[in-house]
């Protein structure tokens, strides 16, 4: 199974990293230590407040 969501980037120490939401990880049935594939998409910044992007 997999989910597609969207997050920013965030620093945490040295490291940048992102979250999974608490939705996604029960969804998926996670827990910590697990591995998963992670695949990276570089989205536009710019978001319209008219609903486009």
């Amino acid at each position: 199974m997999e989910a597609n969501f969207i997050r920013r980037i965030r620093k945490s120490g040295s490291s940048n990293c992102i979250n999974i939401p608490v939705e996604i990880v029960k969804l998926l049935g996670l827990e910590e230590g697990e591995l998963v594939k992670v695949t990276i998409e570089k989205i536009r910044k710019e978001v319209s407040y008219d609903g486009e992007s």
